[in-house]
């Protein structure tokens, strides 16, 4: 039987409710789906078919032990000897794992609107808003999940400055604060094999700028507009190779105050969580995880 392993980790070890939905459409194909943390045993990873890479989500802790473990990927030896494919491929997720490619994509044109890059040190944030020209800003490690060692910064607060750069405590990315956010909301945009399949929008909390479940937000099933659609597809043409599976994280102005434009926040290449259980589907056409399912039978 084919083996594909989804990489999970030690602290979550289980499938998520919607890579669940993944595993169950590979299943009717004929295939087993095993959930395997990346920093646990790891005599599973040569025994399979294909490695797909979902929700290592405690690696924030230990990026460069991830870093090396990801590495190691490329050269895993499965049955008979043959190399195991991993999705997305190890070289576009370490271009991924850090925030550096922010950069790159602003320098692609790619609607990220100001940034800079910013050592954890009171007197460098500070600096960095003073070149931007804003009095609020949101300071974020180069490496980094779910919003951990995020802060969001005042200009004329000391006290704010020296915390953020404690909890940022590697170099860090610094841009305008987006107000919007807690009324527009942060939309994903999901993408498998470069084709759109769903979307949802996720909220913060009354008071908050972080729009995960874990951090007290709200998700619900989006339908972006095709314009924003079209931007996020020239996002992804901008990517040094092209993805199996993406989110584009974006703010999305649609208004008549606003014009239509698009705030990129992230682009997720790595452990993105990918929503399959708020996508809809119909009886004519494949649902986004049985979509998912069959670009990963592609990969055999």
């Amino acid at each position: 039987m084919t083996e594909i392993i989804f990489v999970t980790c030690n602290e979550m070890p289980g499938l998520t409710q919607s890579d669940a939905l993944v595993a169950s459409a590979l299943g009717q194909q004929g295939v087993s789906v095993s959930a395997v943390p990346w920093n646990g045993p790891q005599g599973a990873f040569a025994k399979a078919d294909l490695i797909v890479m979902r929700s290592p989500w405690d690696y924030p802790s230990a990026s460069q032990a991830f870093a090396s473990w990801m590495e190691g990927l490329k050269g895993l030896k499965g049955r008979a000897g043959l190399a195991v494919k991993v999705v997305n491929s190890p070289s576009l997720m370490r271009w991924n794992l850090s925030k550096r490619y922010l950069l790159e994509l602003a320098e692609a044109g790619a609607p990220l609107g100001p940034i800079r890059q910013t050592e954890p040190r009171a007197d460098d944030i500070a600096e960095a808003m003073d070149l931007l020209g804003v009095t609020q800003a949101v300071v974020k490690p180069l490496m980094g999940a779910t919003g951990s060692g995020l802060s969001l910064v005042k200009r004329d607060d000391r006290a704010r400055l020296e915390q953020a750069a404690q909890k940022l405590a590697m170099t860090g990315l610094i841009q305008p604060l987006i107000p919007e956010i807690t009324s527009l909301g942060e939309t994903s945009m999901i993408f498998i094999d470069g084709e759109f399949t769903h979307a949802v929008v996720k909220r913060p909390k009354s008071g908050e700028i972080l729009c995960q479940e874990e951090h007290g937000g709200t998700t619900q099933r989006s339908d972006p507009p095709d314009w924003a659609l079209a931007e996020a597809r020239a996002i992804l043409s901008m990517l040094p190779e092209a993805p199996v599976y993406a989110r584009v994280d974006a703010v999305i102005f649609n208004g008549a105050s606003e014009g239509r434009k698009m705030r990129l926040m992230e682009v997720e290449l790595i452990e993105p969580e990918l929503f399959f259980n708020y996508a809809r589907s119909s009886p004519n056409t494949l649902g986004a995880a049985d979509r998912f399912a069959a670009a990963l039978l592609k990969q055999l």
